[in-house]
Order: structure tokens, then sequence, then C-alpha cells
């Protein structure tokens, strides 16, 4: 899982099973304006869906440990160690709650 550069989205398009994790407000910025989380992942130069998918197969624990390591890399936001750790915990839950439900079938 190389996250050093933005990459093109698969040929499926951008995935919406992911909007939640990545539409997720995880502060303010300087400036006062919201920051999400797609907001970070494409402000330190990686492509937020394959973040998402990326970390949606890992085990909780082991996405939860990365994505806190990429929010400790992102200083536009400041968050207590406390704070951050809610953070990503809500924002790893909301990642495999979506992979549960997979892609979206065609109607019959």
């Amino acid at each position: 899982m190389d996250w050093s550069s933005m990459t093109e989205n698969t040929r499926t398009g951008l995935d919406t099973r992911y909007d939640r994790f990545l539409q997720t407000i995880i502060g303010a910025g300087s400036n006062g304006t919201p920051v999400t989380t797609l907001s970070m992942l494409a402000r330190l130069g990686l492509d937020p869906w394959q973040v998402a998918r990326d970390l949606s197969t890992m085990s909780k624990e082991a996405a939860g440990d990365k994505l806190d390591t990429v929010m400790l890399n992102f200083t536009d936001v400041a968050h207590s160690a406390e704070n951050r750790q809610n953070i990503v915990s809500d924002l790893i839950t909301s990642l495999h709650t979506a992979k549960s439900y997979g892609p979206s079938q065609p109607r019959r």
C-alpha cells in the first residue's frame, strides 16, 4: 500500500461506500474552516479513496494505527492525543461498517 502520491482512481470510479469516512469533519483549520478526512488526505498528497479502500481491508487495530500516524503528520488541525484517538476510532468504525454493505447491486 503505497500512499506516497496521488493515484488515479480505479476503473470503477469513486466508491460512495466511503462517503461517511471521507466527509467526516475532523476539526477546524487555522482559519476556522472545517477540515474533512478527504481534505486532510488530499492535502497530504494521498488519494482519499485509495486510503479508504486500504484501511477498510485491514483489521480495525491496524487501520487505526495507520490512520493515527497519518493524522499525526497532518499539522493543519491540532488535536489532543485523546481527541485524535476518538476521531480515529469513529472513522475506522465507519469504514468497517461501510465495508459490510459491499458494493451496491443493480436492481432487477
